[in-house]
This record gives C-alpha cells, structure tokens and sequence, in this order.
C-alpha cells in the first residue's frame, strides 16, 4: 500500500493546525471517502517519516490519538491497521452557537435533521465571553471531522479560528467584520436585508408618528448592519425614528411603532396595549425580528422580519455532505402578519 499512500496524507508546515493533527485529519478523510477500509494496513512508521520528513514523535502521537479513538490498532509485529471504518465514517460536528432562543432551536434542528443518522452533533454556547469562545474552540480541535461556528466581532476571533483546520470550518449566519481570512459557510447581509424589508413597509411605517427601535437583547448582539439600515432608512425617507436602548419607564402609546429583538421587550408591549386597550396592528405598529412558531399565532401574528433558519441549516449541511468550499447568502424578508 505505500505506493499509493503518499498523496492520502496532506500535510501542510504553513498551516497553524499542528502536523499530528494534520495526519489524524488526513487519515479521517481517507476513511470517510473509503480509500481506507477496515483491517487495511497503513505504511510502516518509516516509510511515513521518509515520505514526510517529520518527527517521529511528531507520527506517534498522531497514531495514539487515532487508536485513543478506536479507529486504529497496533499489531506487534506488523505495524498499525484499521480497525473500526464505522467509527469514522459518519459526521461528528462540533455546533458552537452564541446562545439559546427558539430560533435557534428552529436552526438546530434543521441541521440535526439533515445529517440524519450519519452525524454525531455536540452543541455548544459561547455567550459572547471571548475567554469562553478561545477555550471551548481549542478543546474541540481534534475531536470532530467538521466545526459549525456561529462567529463574533471580537479582537481573538482569528487567533482562535486558526487553531483549527480552516477547511473543516465552517461559519454561518454571521461573518464578523474583522476576519483576516475568508472561511466558507452561509451568511446573511443584515444591512441589505433590513434595509430592503423597511423600505417594503415604508407606507405602513408613515402611518405612525414615530419609529422606534429597541437595541436590547438579552441573549445575543444585535448586528451593527441593521442598526445602519435603519439610520439610513429614515434619514432617507424622513422618517421620524430612533434608536433606544429600553422600554423601561417608557409609555406605550397611540401612534407609535417599534421594531423589537428581545422577546421580554415583545411581551411588554403585548401586554402594555392590553392595558391600555390599544390595538396592535392599528394603534399601535409591532416588528419583532427573527421568526418562531410561537410569533406566528401570538396577538393574531407578529409581523417579523427573519431569515429562513431551516434552509439556513440545510443549505450548510448540504455544503459539509457535498464538499463544497463556498460562501452563500441565505436571505431576510419581512413576513406581514397582524401586528403590523
């Protein structure tokens, strides 16, 4: 088997994922495209060191992370076998999201329900703690053939990408604006998308004396494209809008719309019109963002605008299954409901 072995291996020095890793990747990728099958013997110790010029401990450890994974078996005497192709032949996915919501979920199961039975999924959260996101990165590398990153702006970001091998990573519904590197995933444009969904209901806009847009979120960041989308919406339009970074203490009246990221925020104004016997949809203008099941029947419909989260999850399975090393744009629209 040496003499076809020497492209199976791909190593290369100028990467900053370390060469054990390298070969346990390459030895993986063998198996999962079935070039390597089970009780197939690899090439002797010293025909890899020849072949590769590496360090013979270098070698070893890759090969004692391969057997610690039940993938490879050591036969005194004979050199080193597969042992178990099964072991490697399905996906096992590293899932780092930034926190928990209902869409989330919606997104989380899409990707579970793609890969079926042929992936293992370890979900992860990193809560936008930058100590939290370097550690929870580091420790998955070596542990998982593929890694779905949910990304954010922060000055470590490409410090900890890196670590990992960038042809297995893949990132998606946000690209932070500080990437060194161009990474494959799925992504959305916050400000074109927002900024065209305004413009859609810009006459529904123009029948409230104001616009308001609550920058809060509990669990998660809102994206720095659709705070611009909006500035730049109703300084276009003349719009008689602003940014707030709460509704506590503010009086909920006749007149006045809003665009809301944070469900706490959503339930406040519900119940606020309640009181105050205000009709939602009338009086007064209700957008939330990112869309749930629940949004769909609350209050006779919350207008949203959202992406789609399952075709978001498909579409990065798809591109793990399919090997593919692209970047695609997975579109925001607005969704008109009763609220609005």
């Amino acid at each position: 088997m040496d003499k076809n072995f020497h492209d199976l291996i791909i190593i290369n020095k100028d990467n900053d994922s370390p060469i054990y890793q390298q070969i346990v990747d390459s030895i993986m990728e063998g198996i999962m495209q079935g070039r390597l099958k089970e009780n197939d013997q690899l090439p002797s110790v010293n025909f890899i060191l020849r072949e590769y010029g590496i360090a013979r401990q270098t070698l070893i450890k890759a090969l004692r992370l391969l057997q610690e994974k039940g993938i490879v078996k050591a036969v005194h005497g004979k050199g080193y076998f597969i042992t178990n192709a099964s072991t490697a032949v399905g996906y096992r996915v590293f899932v780092l999201f930034d926190t928990f919501a209902s869409y989330k979920e919606v997104l989380y199961s899409a990707i579970k329900d793609r890969f079926g039975e042929s992936a293992e999924l370890d979900i992860y959260f990193h809560h936008y703690n930058d100590d939290l996101f370097q550690k929870l990165v580091s420790t998955a590398l070596g542990n998982y053939t593929h890694y779905l990153i949910l990304p954010y702006t922060f000055s470590g970001i490409n410090d900890a990408l890196k670590v990992l091998p960038k042809k297995k990573v893949y990132l998606f519904d946000i690209e932070p604006d500080n990437l060194t590197l161009q990474y494959q995933g799925v992504f959305q444009d916050f400000y074109k998308d927002v900024l065209s969904a305004l413009v859609t209901v810009k006459k529904d806009i123009q029948k409230y004396d104001s616009i308001l847009l609550v920058n809060r979120y509990n669990i998660s960041m809102v994206p720095k494209g659709i705070l611009n989308a909006f500035n730049d919406f109703i300084a276009t339009n003349q719009i008689n809008g602003s940014i707030i970074d709460s509704l506590k203490g503010r009086q909920v009246a006749k007149g006045q719309g809003y665009i809301v990221f944070d469900d706490e925020d959503l339930v406040y104004l519900i119940e606020e019109c309640n009181k105050l016997n205000l009709s939602i949809g009338h009086d007064v203008g209700i957008i939330s963002y990112n869309d749930t099941p629940l949004k769909k029947v609350v209050a006779d419909g919350i207008s949203v605008i959202s992406t789609d989260f399952i075709k978001l999850g498909e579409d990065i399975v798809d591109m793990i299954i399919k090997r593919e090393k692209v970047r695609k744009y997975n579109p925001s629209k607005i969704i008109r409901r009763g609220s609005f």
